[in-house]
């Protein structure tokens, strides 16, 4: 059986991988790009809605607080790649983009398509040799070379890519892959969650029907709402932002950017027993006794208007959210009826309202991966393992995920050129066929 050898090799053809590959190409390496699927960049095509969030330019110091707790590792990377280079190099490549809020960068044509075209483009530029529908089963060092063993077909390198991916959206072909090979290497995996993900929220029966309950508010969007996430009784995070109900619980960024915190999906039985908890607070900027106040000053000012009409008035509220929170009880009657059990009921359903978390968030709608290739393992100035010379890492096979808006896609421009470079500075040799039954 015959192989070819490259200098490098990278496993995964998603945005990291496509960046190390021109940028290893670009050092002068012979390149091959591996990726399962029958085309590169599947689940780039899907960010941004379908735009292509592309990066963010919000200052280093602000960046890394977008990583959570291992923004830190980002330091030195983001100071090779800053967002305004990834920019100019998209720029250069023929994607003009513009700014959007909130640090927000989109090409001007908003469509990943856009992005993904200039990528393959460049590649072809750079001579890297692509295979797709070229599923790796497995990668091992063999005396000098490693050994990348796809169905079809055996390569060596001298260094080899890892940027498959993490568990997250597995339709676009991420599985996981990547962590199987790398602990065979000696690493450890950091415990995986899928996040940026959707929060699903249990389901009360109807009493009358024994049917699931439509959630009320089902297309609501709300802006600047604070959620509170509680694990057997213990505050575990909190978020605030923008929420959208779903006719499964929770969604928008302030949801997603919480998902990341929840139990793992292995800790099924905290869900079963309904030990997972989400409190919201539709009010974040009112104390519950400046609330009450406001309520009761209105409803003296209207005694005979009614209730539900003064609560949408003071908390600004759509009406879904104002029927949802007064209950059936107060929800017809005149302020003067209302009762102060009632009035703090409504209250505390704005301001402490508590739902149980169904179960884990899955990964078919998660958009990243919580968890990964342990940070501790990996030179940050080079993306290169500290436990087998010639593996080079990039993008979410790593223990990195970003909030939205631009900040999964910066990590992965940023981590992937850095890996290509690196891994392009070990010694170059020629694209020859070698026996690999004398390998061994």
């Amino acid at each position: 059986m015959a192989g070819l050898t490259y200098d490098v090799i990278v496993v995964g053809g998603g945005p990291a991988g496509m960046m190390a590959a021109i940028c290893a190409a670009q050092d002068g390496a012979r390149v091959l790009l591996l990726e399962k699927n029958d085309a590169l960049g599947k689940k780039l095509l899907l960010t941004g809605h379908g735009r292509c969030n592309i990066t963010n330019t919000q200052a280093l110091e602000q960046l890394r607080e977008k990583y959570f707790e291992q923004g830190k590792f980002l330091n030195s990377a983001f100071r090779q790649w800053t967002p305004q280079r990834v920019q100019d190099v998209f720029q250069l490549w023929g994607v003009p983009n513009h700014e959007e809020e909130n640090g927000r960068i989109f090409p001007d044509s908003q469509k990943s398509k856009t992005v993904l075209d200039a990528l393959v483009t460049e590649l072809e530029n750079q001579g890297v040799d692509i295979r797709c529908h070229a599923a790796v089963q497995t990668i091992y060092r063999d005396k000098q070379y490693w050994k990348v063993v796809t169905e079809e077909e055996i390569f060596f390198a001298t260094a080899v890519v890892l940027a498959c991916g993490g568990k997250a959206f597995p339709q676009t072909g991420s599985t996981g892959d990547g962590y199987i090979w790398a602990t065979k290497m000696g690493h450890t995996v950091q415990p995986l969650v899928p996040a940026l993900a959707p929060i699903l929220i249990r389901r009360e029966k109807d009493a009358q029907t024994n049917e699931d309950e439509v959630f009320p508010m089902t297309g609501v969007t709300l802006s600047d709402v604070a959620l509170t996430l509680m694990v057997e009784d213990r505050k575990v995070a909190q978020s605030r932002g923008d929420l959208l109900f779903t006719h499964q619980g929770f969604s928008g960024p302030v949801a997603m950017r919480l998902s990341r915190a929840l139990p793992e999906p292995e800790k099924k039985v905290l869900y079963q027993t309904g030990k997972v908890k989400i409190i919201w607070n539709l009010l974040p900027n009112l104390r519950q006794e400046e609330l009450q106040e406001k309520l009761l000053q209105a409803m003296n000012a209207g005694p005979n208007r009614p209730i539900r009409k003064i609560v949408k008035e003071v908390c600004a509220l759509p009406e879904r959210v104002v029927d949802f929170v007064m209950g059936e009880e107060a929800r017809e009657l005149p302020c003067h009826e209302v009762t102060k059990g009632m009035r703090q009921g409504i209250v505390r359903r704005l301001l402490q309202f508590e739902c149980v978390v169904d179960e884990p968030a899955n990964w078919e709608n998660a958009y990243v991966t919580r968890g990964g290739i342990n940070l501790k393992e990996i030179d940050p100035k080079t993306m290169a393992s500290k436990c087998q010379s010639g593996i080079f890492f990039a993008g979410e096979v790593m223990d990195v995920d970003g909030d939205s808006g631009g900040f999964n896609l910066q990590h992965a421009w940023a981590s992937g050129a850095i890996a290509g470079h690196s891994s392009s500075t070990l010694s170059k040799m020629p694209q020859t066929t070698i026996d690999a039954q004398n390998i061994r």
